[in-house]
């Protein structure tokens, strides 16, 4: 069997049944929730790791909050297999609910991805982009399956938009404040480098620029440089919100 790298964050699994239990009202079985970029990032943001996100690139989260373990392994072979010949997948999605149009099977791995959806029961899929409080470009995404067709699926989840948007909010609050130190984007890609997290470590501590320069072996210009990459990481106005955002975010302890 193949090994799932995505694993499973550290909640009480009764929050993840109940909202289970409200989305099977809507007609969907199945779904995957994380913390995702909004896919154009700002021009400046060097870290490409938080840019539009690639299979290759989604399949290396850590962690994320699944339904069940088939969905996790669901999204592992997908990812793997068929997600980059999948044009639904590339569809730009905005906030709040997003139906993807049906699958394409017509294409060489048509066949086999009619078999993956049908092994998991898929027939329709959907996201719903929800804004977070920790950064303005992240949104957390909830990932909807179902065994309706599209347009059922569509109608459902559209003639009650309101109440399913309340509820997910709620929800990912929750899941958010159990797990943001698994889930947020910076630790989940391992988007930070050791010396990075170096410097982010001893200026927590109250360490100058040359203090930290001396400890690292590293100019003076080196940890200016670590120190505003990691300001335009988290979306930090200076030293002090950098150093909260980090604690915030379960970066730092």
């Amino acid at each position: 069997m193949t090994n799932i790298y995505n694993k499973p964050c550290d909640i009480d699994r009764e929050h993840v049944r109940l909202a289970s239990e409200f989305l099977a009202e809507q007609g969907v079985s199945e779904f995957f929730y994380g913390i995702t970029t909004k896919s154009l990032m700002p021009a400046t943001n060097e870290f490409k790791k938080l840019r539009r996100r690639m299979p290759n690139e989604m399949l290396k989260a850590r962690y994320g909050i699944s339904s069940s373990d088939n969905i996790r392994m669901y999204r592992q072979r997908y990812l793997q297999h068929f997600a980059a010949g999948d044009e639904a997948y590339f569809d730009k999605n905005l906030p709040g609910l997003n139906i993807w149009r049906d699958p394409d099977y017509s294409g060489g791995k048509g066949e086999q991805f009619k078999r993956l959806m049908d092994e998991y029961g898929i027939v329709s899929r959907a996201l719903w982009l929800l804004p977070i409080k920790y950064n303005p470009d992240w949104f957390a995404v909830f990932v909807l399956f179902s065994p309706l067709d599209r347009k059922t699926l569509s109608q459902n989840l559209n003639a009650n938009r309101e109440q399913i948007n309340y509820q997910l909010q709620l929800y990912s609050s929750l899941f958010n404040e159990q797990c943001i130190a698994q889930l947020n984007p910076i630790t989940n890609f391992n988007c930070l480098s050791a010396k990075a997290l170096q410097v982010l470590k001893l200026t927590a501590q109250g360490y100058s620029c040359e203090e930290i320069g001396e400890t690292l072996v590293m100019t003076e210009s080196g940890v200016h440089y670590h120190q505003n990459r990691l300001k335009e990481l988290f979306n930090a106005k200076n030293r002090a919100q950098l150093v909260s955002f980090a604690h915030s975010l379960g970066v730092l302890d």
